[in-house]
């Protein structure tokens, strides 16, 4: 029931302001009308006991005038199928039953016939709905009368208090349509003047997280849009500026860094003992590498390279093909063709290093492509010994590795799962390692589709 609920709720921020607007007017104006009909049915109901009293007080002046064989005549005569009048020994009114405000009505009556004169009694009782009657002279409420004639007998009588619908009611649906459809008219405006610039900050925002850059948005709206769409774009500037600066910083790293290594490889070469310049030279390679390995996941390829799209199953098979020519047990297998906006060069590093690891520690790699509501799914499995569950999250970080050798060659740098990480968050996705029970890993990694990323989602999978 909740989550039905829940779906009935506009996700838009225009949507649920019209919602919450509606709601509040509607409520109000029910409110309102409810005030307004009990006052109304007060009144009403006022009026109809005094057109009771009123033709009462004219039938006993009537019978007043006329002679006494007349007086059945004249009694059937008056009454009604809504009206009906008796002439009998006792009252059908109890003086005690009557409460304050009926009593007044009485006296009212009383004043009416004969200067007081008589005595009147009144009483507002549930009227039993007759069969024989049209429906509408079966009304819930009537009231009953008794005055006392000057032969001492009773005239007793009781009529419906007959109340038709007040126009009011039609003139308050009509009122409150058009309320909602001037709320609605309001929504729309502020839709363009707030909500626009706000859906506009939180698309900047969401491709900015992803590392697509952002042109400047243009500050426009309340005070408070304004200024946080300012605060946007000094941010966005500030953080362009220091991945230039930092970019460049590494440029000049790498630089300084390749040329000693080089210069120690060339003197290495010249040592004449074989084993101890082959152990140098393995030495410096193996420096080489994990200088390159580090340079290339602090420099974070995926926020130089611009965002287009590309076809995520194309890339993967020619990963795939790469890995096959050089001898290695990898397959994939799922659609021909899945469309994606992303950075190529960063993808592919990232599912490169996933395949790499599967190979290198499970001998195989065994892709799965997949593709649901909302989201990419990419699985990479291996045959290989797993992961302990307590140290699962630890392989994602830098220079971490399973294994407690420093070897580049039975370890590698321990940056491949960073490096994958980083570019996967980077396009807004997730990757998750999975033991397979005994039966190898699982690489899982969980991509938003174009749909999603467009409308501001992305999925909602643990890394």
């Amino acid at each position: 029931m909740k989550r039905a609920a829940t779906a009935l709720v506009p996700r838009s921020l225009g949507g649920r302001l019209a919602l919450l607007l509606v709601i509040a007017v509607v409520g109000a104006q029910a409110v309102a009308f409810a005030l307004f009909a009990r006052e109304s049915s007060l009144v009403g109901r006022a009026a109809a006991r005094t057109q009771v009293v009123d033709r009462v007080a004219t039938l006993v002046r009537l019978l007043d005038t006329v002679p006494a064989d007349a007086v059945p005549g004249v009694i059937e005569a008056y009454g009604s199928s809504r009206h009906r009048f008796t002439i009998d020994a006792a009252s059908r009114v109890a003086e005690e039953e009557m409460d304050a405000d009926e009593a007044r009505f009485a006296r009212r009556l009383d004043r009416r016939v004969r200067d007081g004169a008589s005595q009147a009694r009144l009483l507002l009782v549930d009227r039993d709905a007759d069969a024989s009657a049209d429906r509408a002279s079966a009304r819930p409420q009537a009231l009953r009368v008794s005055v006392r004639l000057d032969d001492g007998r009773w005239l007793n009588g009781e009529a419906p208090l007959a109340l038709h619908p007040p126009p009011w009611i039609r003139i308050g649906l009509l009122q409150t349509a058009v309320s909602v459809v001037a709320v609605l008219a309001v929504v729309a405006i502020a839709m363009r003047g707030v909500v626009g610039p706000v859906t506009a900050l939180a698309q900047a925002a969401e491709r900015a997280g992803r590392g697509i850059a952002v042109d400047p948005l243009p500050e426009r709206g309340p005070d408070e849009l304004r200024t946080m769409t300012a605060a946007f774009n000094e941010m966005q500037a500030r953080s362009r500026a220091f991945v230039t600066d930092r970019t460049r910083m590494l440029a000049a790293i790498s630089h300084d860094l390749r040329t000693p290594i080089a210069s120690l490889w060339l003197r290495a070469e010249m040592v004449e003992d074989v084993a101890l310049r082959e152990a140098m030279v393995t030495t410096i390679a193996r420096m080489g590498r994990m200088v390159d390995a580090t340079l290339a996941f602090a420099r974070d390829d995926a926020m130089a390279q611009d965002s287009g799209p590309l076809d995520l199953a194309v890339l993967i098979r020619s990963l795939v093909d790469e890995h096959t020519v050089l001898g290695r047990d990898v397959t994939v297998s799922g659609p021909d063709t899945i469309p994606f906006h992303g950075r190529s060069i960063a993808l592919r590093r990232a599912l490169d290093n996933l395949v790499e690891n599967a190979v290198r520690y499970g001998g195989c790699a065994r892709i799965g492509l997949d593709r649901s509501d909302g989201a990419i799914l990419i699985a990479i499995d291996d045959d290989g010994p797993g992961i302990p569950p307590d140290r699962i999250e630890e392989m994602f970080a830098p220079f971490a590795r399973l294994e407690d050798s420093r070897s580049a060659e039975t370890g590698g740098t321990g940056l491949g799962l960073a490096i994958a990480r980083s570019a996967i968050r980077a396009h807004g996705g997730t990757i998750r390692l999975l033991d397979r029970d005994g039966a190898g890993l699982r690489a899982q990694v969980t991509l938003p589709t174009q749909d999603a990323t467009s409308r501001g989602r992305t999925p909602t999978t643990g890394s």
